[in-house]
């Protein structure tokens, strides 16, 4: 039976999904774009926009990819938690039944 949506198991899937998507974002060649912009590859306010916008974009993919990992912390915190819970309910009740 596959895991349900809540399930520990769900939840580390899903942390591991956004590891991988924050390390593609990492990897991405579009983070070194800005490097083929600015005065030194052409001249006048077009190319300073330009830079401008690629810096805010890199800046951007940085910060999703950051808050990807920060998110799969916190749905491996919860599948730990869940896990931790009924470890203590099993315990509980097999205290209970002896």
């Amino acid at each position: 039976m596959p895991p349900g949506p809540g399930s520990p198991e769900q939840l580390r899937q899903r942390s591991t999904l956004l590891r991988i998507t924050a390390s593609k974002l990492d990897a991405t060649p579009a983070l070194v774009l800005y490097r083929r912009a600015g005065d030194d590859v052409w001249r006048g306010p077009t190319p300073t926009r330009c830079l401008d916008d690629l810096l805010r974009m890199r800046t951007q993919l940085l910060a999703t990819a950051d808050e990807l990992r920060a998110n799969a912390r916190q749905l491996d915190l919860r599948a730990d938690q869940i896990d931790a819970d009924a470890r203590t309910r099993a315990a509980a009740t097999a205290g209970g039944a002896g």
